[in-house]
């Protein structure tokens, strides 16, 4: 049978690799935004299982819909520094028209950091409604009635988990949840144990990097008539030495608007140029703290297997019939999930190494708003037949995706041999 649904249009889809990121940027502004880019969807067609194979069982984990930035200086600080120099006569006449859009944009993000935008939870609504539609006979009557949930005790989690299971409730009355968000479920809902071990000096390394590679003067000249007074303004402003802050900020709020329904853009105060720079240095910066990278990726990658090992054991109990009711587990958190995720399990296009010293291959290999946008998602939808056998896709963002596993009949793997090779991919040298 074959159901029309809407489910993501990747926008660095495998087929579309032929065009390089930079070209894909240049078309659509908004591909800059990296872990902000907002989830896109497109009418798209059902795949048929294999005849005899019916979907019994779907295991999900998905990042927070669409958000204000985490911190609300992100906000204030440009604000106040425009407003500042269009007091002092200092803005040209972008800048001014810059200075009333972000304190528009700033006073709509009032006490708002980090929470979760309305497109965020129309995001989750809609993610639940395609699965609802696509597998009805997971959430058949007849096949079961009990769903297990889990968050991150994060609010943006938490609400972007009630969005879903509040839609899937209304297309199926008759499921009924268990919902939990607290730190006793961190390790799958935000597993960041071994991130922690170098995340500082990771960090600090991608920043240094982009201190030293932010051409930011053309930028400041389009937007201030005099540079020596914007510089001191900028480094009074942000409590640094460099001017490269403020672009790197004004970046973000350029990207981060598209989580939203009425908010102005910012993609003019950019060339084509910066904007692809500025994506590339941000993406630097989220490889080499949550990405595969060969400088930190193997430790990394230890807190992707511990949600590895959750989706095989979860499975297993659903197979073997330990909890016979029970139809799909659902897990709400952050990118700083999926990303290792799909990296220890060798997704196609998520698992690219570089190290630091050949980081500007990075485009090639690796992209952030690829692999993790806003509500991006991984599921495993399990299939079995009246003899037992039980095969199962892996989609990541409603799309299916390659893993290094033989199958004659993919998007389908049969589950013994996917669960052996993920089960490899969990031992502690695996890489």
């Amino acid at each position: 049978m074959k159901r029309l649904i809407f489910i993501i249009a990747l926008a660095f889809s495998t087929s579309a690799m032929a065009q390089s990121i930079r070209e894909q940027i240049a078309a659509n502004p908004n591909l800059a935004g990296g872990i902000y880019t907002a989830y896109m969807v497109t009418e798209q067609k059902a795949v048929d299982a294999p005849k005899g194979y019916k979907p019994f069982y779907i295991s999900h984990y998905g990042r927070h819909g669409s958000r204000y930035q985490t911190a609300q200086e992100k906000y204030d600080q440009p604000a106040v520094l425009l407003e500042q120099a269009y007091k002092d006569g200092k803005l040209t006449e972008l800048g001014v028209s810059l200075m009333h859009r972000v304190r528009t944009i700033a006073d709509d993000a009032h006490m708002r950091a980090g929470d979760l935008s309305p497109r965020g939870e129309r995001e989750h609504r809609g993610i639940a409604e395609r699965m609802a539609t696509l597998y009805p006979e997971v959430f058949s009557k007849r096949n079961g009635n009990h769903i297990t949930c889990f968050s991150s005790p994060s609010v943006r989690s938490v609400i972007s988990m009630a969005a879903f299971t509040e839609r899937l409730k209304e297309i199926h009355p008759h499921i009924n949840y268990t919902r939990y968000a607290s730190e006793h479920d961190i390790h799958i809902t935000r597993p960041e144990k071994n991130m922690d071990i170098f995340y500082k000096t990771a960090r600090k390394m991608a920043k240094q990097y982009q201190q030293e590679q932010t051409k930011d003067r053309a930028f400041i000249d389009r937007l201030f008539t005099d540079y020596n007074y914007a510089e001191q303004l900028i480094r009074k402003v942000y409590n640094g030495t460099d001017t490269h802050l403020f672009m790197g900020n004004m970046h973000d709020l350029a990207m981060i608007v598209q989580n939203f329904d009425n908010l102005p853009e910012l993609h003019d105060i950019f060339t084509e140029e910066e904007r692809f720079q500025m994506w590339h240095l941000f993406n630097i910066r989220r490889y080499l703290t949550y990405g595969p990278s060969i400088d930190f990726g193997d430790i990394r990658n230890q807190d992707g297997k511990l949600l590895l090992r959750d989706i095989i054991e979860r499975a297993d109990a659903i197979i073997a019939g330990n909890t016979p009711n029970e139809v799909a587990t659902l897990r709400f958190g952050h990118d700083s999930a999926v990303i290792p995720l799909l990296a220890i399990m060798h997704a196609e296009g998520c698992d690219g190494r570089v190290s630091f010293a050949e980081i500007e291959r990075l485009p090639e290999v690796w992209c952030d708003s690829r692999i993790t946008s806003m509500s991006v998602n991984v599921q495993f939808i399990f299939y079995r037949n009246k003899k037992g056998d039980v095969l199962v896709r892996v989609l990541h963002s409603e799309r299916d995706i390659r893993i290094p596993v033989k199958t004659d009949c993919y998007p389908f793997y049969r589950w013994e041999e996917m669960r052996s090779y993920c089960l490899a991919q969990c031992e502690p040298d695996a890489k």
